[in-house]
């Protein structure tokens, strides 16, 4: 049950976002942006895909330096196709990816899966502290125009979208019944998790702990960093080439794809794979900040995020399928 209203939600949230994207939106723009779309030179968005599936590589890479001092060494196909079947799972409930690629390197690799999630917590954590050097970075050189953009793009236009909608009756009685029916779930099976954590907690904990301090102990540091350079690098790249795709955007510079991706990543935060968050906030950058048409700017932001929707599921399932495969081969021949 907490988990069909884990789903329910944030699929929820993902489309109010949607809506609240589009409800503005004239027939006339919605002509010109199909226009805009057909007339868009999607070599650039074919090679941002590239892009993105070498900044998956390059985290698989990572990860596998991260578990190597805890003693495991899986496979890079298996590590691979495991990080791209949980984004894959993010677009199904939100933040279920880091379970699902954990879970999966459990079965294939009997990496135990609380280690794997130690480690992954461990990337997070990395990747938290790249996302705000970056941030500044990107404050200190685009100063003048996205001093205030956390404020007045970001924050204050979610607050007054969610404000609008908490006005609307069927709304909130929506969120009042489900918040009572979470309760409700998690009273009702109160024991059993309190006996569950009790049993689990020590192991938990533990497979944690070894996770998160394997960032020291890896085997080759240089090149744990060289992958995490790459990683970000690739974030930016894969927007920044989307930019040549359509001729008001192509004059953009790199660092409006630094500030579209430090930005950006909020939206992917608060919905699955970013749905209608992601679209909202670059939508909102590119028009407010850099003064990009509307029409220019819709475009540019749903191309950006259905090209990489579209190469996620269809690189998910496959992952899903060569995962159970190749692995069912290798057992064979051993």
């Amino acid at each position: 049950m907490l988990n069909i209203l884990k789903i329910l939600f944030f699929l929820g949230l993902g489309i109010v976002l949607i809506w609240l994207a589009l409800r503005k939106t004239t027939d006339e723009e919605f002509a010109n942006i199909k226009i805009s779309l057909l007339n868009a030179n999607y070599f650039w968005i074919s090679l941002s895909i590239v892009i993105s599936g070498l900044s998956h590589f390059f985290r698989a890479l990572r990860w596998k330096l991260l578990l190597n001092p805890l003693g495991y060494k899986p496979k890079t196909s298996n590590t691979f196709f495991a990080v791209m079947v949980g984004y894959l799972a993010n677009f199904a409930i939100h933040r279920m990816g880091e379970v699902t690629r954990c879970g999966l390197l459990t079965t294939y690799e009997k990496v135990p899966f609380t280690t794997g999630f130690g480690s992954v917590i461990s990337e997070r954590a990395l990747d938290v502290v790249c996302l705000l050097i970056i941030f500044f970075v990107a404050l200190g050189m685009e100063f003048d125009r996205i001093s205030g953009i956390a404020n007045d793009l970001v924050f204050n236009t979610v607050s007054e979208k969610l404000h609008a909608l908490m006005q609307q009756q069927t709304a909130v009685i929506i969120i009042v019944l489900t918040l009572i029916l979470i309760a409700g779930t998690l009273f009702y099976f109160r024991k059993k998790i309190q006996s569950l954590f009790s049993e689990k907690a020590k192991g938990f904990i533990g497979g944690i702990w070894n996770g998160l301090i394997s960032i020291k102990n890896v085997d080759k540091p240089v090149l744990f960093i060289i992958y995490t350079l790459l990683i970000w690098a690739m974030y930016i790249l894969q927007v920044y080439v989307c930019f040549f795709a359509f001729p008001e955007t192509a004059g953009l510079s790199i660092m409006v794809a630094v500030v579209i991706v430090v930005f950006g990543s909020l939206g992917v935060m608060a919905t699955p794979g970013g749905t209608g968050a992601y679209q909202l906030i670059v939508i909102q950058i590119l028009t407010s900040i850099y003064l990009i048409s509307y029409t220019s700017s819709f475009a540019f932001a749903w191309a950006v995020w259905t090209s990489q929707f579209v190469f996620i599921v269809f690189t998910g399932f496959l992952s899903l399928i060569l995962l159970a495969l190749l692995n069912k081969v290798a057992k064979t021949e051993e």
